[in-house]
């Protein structure tokens, strides 16, 4: 259980969301990040370690490419469901906790981790722990990156003119309704979800109802999800303090510079000397 100044920060293991790993994966079909991250592992050559890789949505293009990667994830149903996917490609899938795998002597040439899956590293210790292991198994010639959403708070203006942008707007709202889907089996699911945020932790709180019918009954599943937001600064001083230079910082996928706009903060990193 993750812990801020000696209290429970979370009550749960943050890992509810993916307990369905075939929904998940009809939830988030989209190739973002591929491209980016495969020109990293072209850039750098293999082999490549993917840190929190699910259900392997970029490991396995960037395996399809023909570089021999390594996809570490702590959820056992994740990495099934990744099997099942990548059979016949050159990836090795391994159960463990991003901040205390060990693979010995092998180092990487690329380390990635995708899908704001940085923001699951909750606390100071979690994400220094992270790049320990991180900067013990790269490469000395190697490249480590990440994204991470850009924590921005909105004017009211702004949330006016753009009320469902990209912005996630750090602040504790009432349960608000989001679009249908349709799930694996075929149901029509109804889901909202409520969010709180903890100032001082940095942490935004998310919980999420998904209601469906089986025959005249309603069911109900709740999951929660806890986020750590980092701000620029402190993510450089971060990197910095933990073995890392910032070779190159993006504000979006098209490798715009990051501003105030932009929606998310990618980093890509080298070993301090």
């Amino acid at each position: 259980m993750a812990t801020f100044g000696g209290r429970p920060l979370i009550d749960h293991d943050n890992l509810e969301e993916y307990a369905d790993p075939v929904d998940y994966d009809r939830q988030d079909s989209s190739d973002t990040g591929v491209a980016f991250y495969a020109a990293l592992a072209q850039e750098t050559g293999g082999p490549v370690l993917e840190i929190a890789c699910g259900t392997g949505r970029v490991a396995i293009p960037i395996a399809r490419r023909g570089f021999a990667v390594t996809g570490l994830d702590v959820v056992p149903g994740m990495l099934q469901r990744a099997r099942s996917k990548a059979a016949g490609l050159p990836i090795r899938w391994v159960e463990g906790d991003a901040r205390d795998f060990d693979f010995g002597e092998e180092r990487f040439r690329l380390i990635f981790l995708t899908g704001n899956a940085f923001q699951a590293f909750l606390t100071n210790a979690d994400q220094e722990a992270l790049l320990g292991r991180v900067r013990a198994h790269l490469h000395d010639e190697g490249l480590f990156a990440f994204e991470t959403r850009n924590p921005r708070w909105r004017t009211r203006e702004e949330r006016d003119e753009d009320p469902d942008g990209l912005f996630v707007d750090l602040e504790t709202r009432a349960e608000e309704a989001l679009p249908p889907h349709t799930d694996a089996e075929g149901r029509e699911v109804r889901e909202s979800r409520t969010r709180t945020y903890d100032h001082v932790a940095q942490v935004l709180h998310w919980t999420t109802y998904r209601r469906w019918h089986e025959g005249a009954q309603e069911r109900t599943k709740i999951t929660r999800t806890a986020l750590r937001y980092t701000f620029p600064q402190e993510l450089a001083a971060l990197l910095h303090y933990n073995g890392f230079t910032i070779a190159r910082r993006y504000g979006d996928w098209n490798g715009e510079p990051l501003t105030a706009a932009s929606p998310s903060i990618i980093v890509v990193c080298r070993k301090r000397a």
